[in-house]
């Protein structure tokens, strides 16, 4: 069994929403609020609460008088601005109300509890002109403060050697593995996106992690995506799908039981095949979203009896 963590889980992280609302992970439950980064007395909520839930990695227990906050994380989401299309984002492209002072609120909590690493995410935070300019000053004032962001990586030449400046890890999402479902369903161009990763993977200057969302019409493709990230000494790999995956497709068919049967005989070889080095990382290395995991038959009695412990983990 995956082992957990057991700690005070907001005095490690925040996960502050579009909305303003903070919680201690980005899984957002309701019960676990800590209050909206407008309130005047958000610091003493943060600092004076007792949050006890527990996921597959953490379990978060109260407060003692020697707990002091040491943010690890701030993952914030603060823009749905993107210059993807991605057919299964039900996000508007506008900018949201009070973009401008939600980015200041949350530059004001950095520099308070100035956390090791930030993670900003939200539409496409490359194309997002206040987002990227103030994650630049972070930067260029604390330059040990980790920044890391998830993006489709579709930009051009001068805003990647940029971002190149500025992020220390980006997790690099991709709907699809060939240029005519990549323009099918994300309206991007897959070439573009393939040649910019390998110009940041040449320079090793950013920590990359490959991310596969499965959806019902680009399965197959997660295959091939395996190999090929398979090949690279990449921080992370993902193997997720669209949380909407069970409701839109009819997975009780026999179509779908056939389409998994033959998808796990394949994700299953290449991860026989690869089991050296990917027991090399020793380290949490392939995340693989419950759903597909569950399709896939792949379950903690499978990760420990191939030897993945700690290495291949799932996640909601």
């Amino acid at each position: 069994m995956q082992q957990k963590t057991v700690r005070v889980c907001h005095f490690h992280k925040l996960k502050i929403m579009q909305n303003g609302n903070i919680y201690p992970c980005c899984r957002g439950r309701k019960y676990t609020l800590l209050g909206n980064i407008f309130d005047e007395n958000i610091y003493e909520k943060i600092e004076n609460s007792d949050i006890i839930c527990e996921c597959s990695m953490f379990k978060s227990v109260a407060r003692t008088p020697d707990d002091k906050i040491n943010l690890d994380y701030i993952h914030y989401e603060t823009s749905n601005v993107c210059q993807a299309n991605c057919v299964c984002c039900p996000q508007s492209k506008e900018p949201l109300n009070k973009e401008k002072e939600l980015l200041s609120k949350i530059n004001e909590m950095i520099e308070r509890y100035k956390p090791k690493h930030i993670i900003a995410i939200g539409g496409e935070i490359l194309v997002q002109e206040n987002a990227f300019s103030m994650l630049f000053d972070l930067h260029k004032k604390y330059p040990k403060m980790e920044i890391q962001t998830i993006t489709n990586l579709c930009v051009g030449e001068e805003r990647l050697k940029q971002a190149e400046k500025i992020f220390d890890a980006m997790t690099v999402s991709m709907l699809g593995f060939n240029k005519h479902t990549y323009k099918n369903e994300m309206g991007l161009d897959f070439d573009k996106v393939m040649n910019n990763f390998e110009y940041l993977y040449e320079n090793k200057k950013v920590k990359l992690s490959p991310k596969y969302l499965a959806m019902p019409t680009n399965l197959f493709e997660i295959s091939e995506f395996l190999k090929w990230a398979l090949t690279k000494d990449v921080q992370k790999i993902y193997l997720h799908c669209i949380h909407e995956f069970k409701r839109v497709a009819n997975v009780e068919e026999v179509f779908w039981k056939k389409t998994f049967e033959k998808l796990e005989k394949e994700i299953k070889q290449i991860l026989k095949d690869n089991k050296e080095n990917i027991i090399a990382k020793n380290r949490h290395f392939i995340s693989i979203h419950e759903t597909l995991a569950e399709f896939l038959h792949i379950d903690n009695n499978y990760i420990e009896e191939n030897g993945f412990s700690n290495i291949i983990f799932l996640t909601i």
